[in-house]
């Protein structure tokens, strides 16, 4: 009787594994796990004199960690409403910029006393940091997990996660709270998008970019619409050689938004699946039986689903009608972060013509995000993504034309540890 009560109760644990917060449970144990990453290991090489981040000019240790964590300068984009953790520090006469490679983001503000590092990491997810601005001091990268209060909320389904928030800013850069706002990914509507952020580069039509909110005269606000080339063109209230780079480029958004909801989506999977893996190894132990439980299979099998689909950018906005063209400068730079095929197909080679990649397909399935999956969820990741590219019966909305497919295959074949095709 006690056995059998023992395994109801882990049972039921289980059973509610819809709940959050997956992060703070065994065996993820997020506070009290050693990290493993980026930082650590720059930290490491630092500690040994191996590497250095000199300070240089304004911009302080900003160039020289970038180098180090393999992010290119080019991904530059630029976020003038105060929703980061340095917010006094951000405004319109004072945007913070955002950079990212293919499992890091760095976050700068001129003046602050600190960069902002966010890594992914093999237990924790996504890990964060921040680096001293200060020549003085020893560059080490601290980890810093007050950043949960707002990067392990219901914003991010209580998980660690990456925020892109499309606010409406009044002139200070505030968010006006009675506006309204939206989570920025790859499937919200453009006129909803980028509030609160600079936008640089060929786009037609509506966005919330490039300017503060007004009264639109119906109880609602509304942001003018406004383009520009490059940063000079917005340059009036704020000094746009401030910023290693001359843009916040359209293309370098569009690639941060599917990134950042791919990482989110892989790092909330990789959470649930640990812990309730662990739960079938503990009644498994106590009923001498082996194997993933029923119920544990159908819910690795729906995380998967969501897996695929993200990764096939299924619901994914329609560029066709915004005639965007990608900056060349991070058009390279972004595709090179990710392998090339003998041919030299690539994945992240962007397109926006009518969407963001020329093969409908995340490169974030090359990242090391997507390798750390628990193998038995990442599988079944695999296999729905073969049966989508080899047989056309892709989820949602997606559409993958015959050329589209082979040229998958191929690559994946050559590129992707696991991948074996049907």
């Amino acid at each position: 009787m006690r056995l059998a009560l023992l395994v109801l109760s882990v049972l039921s644990l289980a059973g509610h594994a819809r709940a959050q917060a997956f992060y703070r449970r065994p065996p993820n144990d997020y506070r009290d796990v050693r990290e493993d990453n980026l930082a650590t290991r720059l930290n490491a090489r630092l500690a040994a004199g191996e590497a250095a981040l000199p300070s240089a000019g304004h911009r302080g240790r900003l160039t020289a960690l970038l180098e180090a964590l393999d992010i290119p300068v080019a991904s530059q984009t630029l976020v003038f409403s105060k929703t980061s953790l340095q917010r006094h520090r951000v405004s319109p006469q004072n945007p913070r910029a955002l950079y990212f490679g293919a499992d890091a983001y760095v976050g700068w503000i001129p003046g602050a006393a600190s960069l902002e590092v966010a890594v992914g990491d093999d237990r924790l997810g996504l890990a964060f940091y921040t680096l001293s601005q200060d020549p003085e001091e020893a560059p080490v990268l601290v980890r810093d997990d007050s950043c949960l209060s707002c990067h392990a909320s219901a914003r991010t389904r209580d998980e660690p996660g990456l925020l892109l928030r499309s606010v409406f800013p009044d002139e200070d850069g505030d968010p006006i709270a009675s506006a309204g706002d939206a989570d920025m990914d790859f499937r919200q509507p453009f006129e909803d998008r980028w509030g609160g952020w600079l936008v640089t580069g060929e786009f037609e039509g509506a966005h919330r970019g490039n300017g503060v909110a007004v009264e639109d005269g119906r109880g609602g606000y509304r942001v003018a619409p406004r383009s520009a080339t490059d940063l000079r063109a917005l340059a009036g209230s704020f000094t746009a050689a401030t910023y290693p780079a001359p843009t916040s480029d359209v293309a370098a958004l569009l690639a941060l938004e599917q990134q950042a909801t791919t990482h989110n989506l892989i790092v909330r999977a990789s959470m649930q699946a640990r812990y309730l893996l662990q739960k079938d190894a503990t009644v498994n132990a106590l009923l001498d039986e082996q194997g993933v439980r029923p119920q544990t299979a159908r819910i690795l099998d729906g995380l998967a689903k969501q897996l695929a689909a993200a990764l096939l950018m299924d619901g994914e906005a329609d560029l066709a009608p915004h005639r965007a063209t990608p900056h060349p400068a991070f058009a390279d730079a972004f595709a090179a972060l990710w392998p090339r095929s003998a041919r030299g197909t690539r994945l992240g080679v962007l397109d926006l013509s009518r969407r963001t990649f020329t093969l409908p397909l995340s490169p974030m399935v090359h990242a090391p995000a997507f390798a750390r999956l628990p193998e038995l969820l990442r599988a079944r990741v695999l296999r729905r993504l073969d049966v989508a590219i080899a047989r056309g019966v892709p989820p949602g909305d997606v559409r993958l034309q015959r050329a589209e497919r082979d040229a998958l295959q191929a690559h994946l074949a050559e590129t992707l540890p696991g991948w074996r095709p049907r």
